[in-house]
């Protein structure tokens, strides 16, 4: 054996135990705070990730220590605080003990689908693609099965067409969520909401209307996104309504932007043939356009009659109606004309 070798032989050994030394020594910073264990982690992603935040120093030692007490894989995801001074073991009894504390959630009316995923992927709850997936009829096999249960238990359901997906019944509101919930858990807790909020009256007058529940939550998605105050989210219900129960084009701008990755709609996004195309298709589209708050659906039950056929909201918020088309023209050039 010739002496580089024997050097490299010893060399090696030698800097890896001084590592491991130096790492299994090292006491745990006196750190404090939240950490989550994601669904999935393994020991190594646990360790490394409870020392990327400081509340270990040493991943080997977590690691052996795991290992030594029959818990490798015993670590339940959740989401826990983390006191100043925790061993190793104190750790792990903690992960394995499952002591979780649930996350609080704020979901504000006019969120999408895609924006509630988006939030509970930021808060480490569930993968967004895996939400999606659910709630959106993107992965037909598990949205079927899942929607089949739901129907179930939800009445509210039984006149939505089976192939739009859950957008628009997710019922926005601060929600306290368990770290390990499912996806299917989430939604649950968001339609008990909804089960809750709407009303037996509310439900009897929709009926009386003779109008669905779907296409009630339909209109309040697009009045949630279209107007800003109570008093002319009921104006401009009416307005729709009446388009809409006249077979016109609703000619709202929200329902482009719900498929469009621009802001503001251009001529040539108005005669894009989409579902929710309200420029091109007479009447309500396809579905809803994000998750309504109950203003919105209240107004979208209880309209205001008048005798407007127009409408458009001014740069400052203002909404501006109109009687006919000509008083609709004057005022989109003096609103809306730079």
């Amino acid at each position: 054996m010739n002496r580089y070798l024997k050097i490299f032989l010893f060399i090696v050994p030698t800097i890896i135990i001084l590592v491991i030394f130096l790492d299994v020594f090292s006491k745990n910073p006196q750190t404090e705070g939240f950490f989550t264990i994601s669904r999935g982690d393994n020991v190594l992603q646990i360790a490394g990730n409870l020392q990327n935040k400081g509340y270990i120093t040493s991943r080997i030692m977590f690691v052996w220590q795991a290992v030594a007490s029959g818990n490798l894989k015993k670590m339940k995801a959740g989401r826990y605080y983390i006191e100043k001074g925790l061993t190793d073991k104190n750790l792990i009894e903690k992960f394995v003990k499952f002591q979780s504390l649930p996350i609080s959630v704020l979901i504000a009316p006019g969120k999408t689908t895609n924006n509630i995923a988006q939030i509970l992927s930021q808060n480490y709850i569930v993968g967004k693609s895996e939400f999606l997936n659910l709630v959106l009829n993107n992965d037909k096999k598990s949205y079927a099965e899942f929607y089949s249960s739901l129907l179930q238990k939800y009445a509210f359901l039984s006149d939505k067409p089976k192939d739009v997906g859950l957008e628009g019944y997710l019922f926005p509101d601060s929600y306290l969520i368990d770290s390990s919930a499912s996806s299917q858990d989430i939604v649950k807790q968001m339609m008990d909401n909804f089960d809750k909020k709407l009303t037996q009256e509310m439900r009897e007058e929709i009926k009386k209307q003779k109008r669905t529940i779907f296409e009630v939550i339909t209109m309040a998605s697009i009045l949630e996104k279209e107007v800003k105050t109570q008093k002319d989210k009921q104006v401009v219900a009416g307005v729709l309504w009446k388009r809409a129960d006249n077979g016109l084009p609703l000619e709202v701008d929200s329902t482009l932007l719900y498929f469009l990755a621009s802001q503001h709609p251009s001529a040539i996004d108005k005669n894009v043939d989409s579902p929710y195309n309200t420029y091109k298709h007479a009447g309500l589209p396809v579905g809803p356009i994000c998750n309504p708050g109950i203003n919105s659906i209240l107004a979208a039950i209880y309209p205001e009659n008048s005798d407007y056929w127009f409408y458009l909201s001014a740069p400052g918020g203002e909404t501006i109606f109109s009687k006919n088309l000509g008083q609709h023209l004057i005022n989109k050039a003096k609103y809306l004309t730079n």
